[in-house]
């Protein structure tokens, strides 16, 4: 290892070490710290994983202002993955360092993984594997996807990719987005309010960032705009839905049915295991092989560039 190369970090805890991404970082940087306990790193442990480095491959743990303020030589952050409300941005500004993601890898998957969670839903194939492993060859008679209306809150790069994926199963889209820029499909409803898209969707399904304060965009109030029957997709972020108000919807049968890539703990043991028709997958729409490659190189290569490297 050369005493002047720049020194590098790597905190996530699911980096492919035999990988192009980590080849390329090790070839340009000095690595002083690998995340290799498959766990994320405490507040405690960030900090020491992180003191001497100028770059940082993350993931999802929290860049506290206290972790921040432990990396006196800390340039840049880049996030293997989209979200980046695990870091204090405001803080990171203060100190200059500059906070990227990769937005563009993981896309195809968590759009793919949307419309699986719908397919799951409508024909029943979570309680069909189980049924069948306790030798019960109950029939429970599903729903056709065909000639529903989609709801997609939000229509950036993963809301486009899942419109044009439903489109071609003979869905009807409809979309709220008050920024969504220009070329949308004619196909494509948008709406001028939430409630009007809450009150004509037949599946609903998220697609933005947290709102501000964590704000559940998805709560009691929501709810009683819905379609009585409604189906519910979340592959965004947790804090979108107030997982109390879907309990009480789902008691109501006022939403048939959820599926959930993000819950509110993680490993989740919550209610809502309760209910057969809610399928959870944990954490995981963008865990594809293809994408986590895509993701960890496009990760690298911001760093590298912002380091001007």
């Amino acid at each position: 290892m050369k005493e002047n190369k720049i020194k590098t970090a790597i905190t996530i805890r699911s980096f492919d070490l035999q990988s192009d991404a980590h080849e390329k970082l090790s070839d340009k940087t000095a690595i002083v710290y690998t995340n290799s306990s498959g766990q994320r790193l405490t507040e405690k442990d960030l900090c020491a994983a992180i003191r001497d480095a100028e770059g940082v491959i993350a993931g999802t743990e929290l860049f506290t202002a206290t972790v921040l303020m432990s990396a006196r030589h800390l340039k840049v952050i880049s996030r293997v993955g989209i979200g980046l409300d695990n870091i204090d941005l405001d803080f990171a500004g203060q100190q200059g360092i500059t906070v990227l993601n990769t937005s563009h890898a993981p896309v195809a998957a968590v759009a793919e993984h949307t419309i699986a969670l719908i397919f799951s839903l409508f024909k029943n194939i979570p309680q069909y594997h189980q049924r069948i492993h306790q030798g019960d060859y109950s029939i429970q008679q599903g729903s056709m996807i065909r000639g529903k209306t989609l709801g997609i809150v939000g229509l950036g790069k993963i809301g486009r990719n899942v419109a044009i994926l439903a489109e071609t199963l003979g869905l009807k889209i409809i979309y709220f987005d008050p920024w969504a820029q220009n070329s949308i499909p004619d196909t494509w409803v948008g709406k001028t309010c939430l409630e009007d898209l809450l009150r004509d969707a037949d599946i609903i399904t998220l697609h933005i960032p947290p709102q501000t304060q964590n704000r559940p965009v998805l709560d009691k109030t929501a709810f009683s705009f819905c379609k009585k029957g409604v189906v519910i997709i979340n592959t965004a972020r947790e804090s979108l839905i107030d997982e109390n108000a879907l309990t009480d919807a789902l008691d109501h049968g006022f939403v048939a049915s959820a599926g959930l890539d993000v819950v509110s703990v993680e490993p989740y043991k919550g209610s809502l295991l309760n209910y057969p028709q809610v399928v959870i997958t944990p954490h995981v729409a963008s865990n594809t092989f293809e994408s986590r490659q895509q993701m960890e190189i496009e990760a690298v290569e911001n760093m590298l560039h912002a380091l001007g490297m």
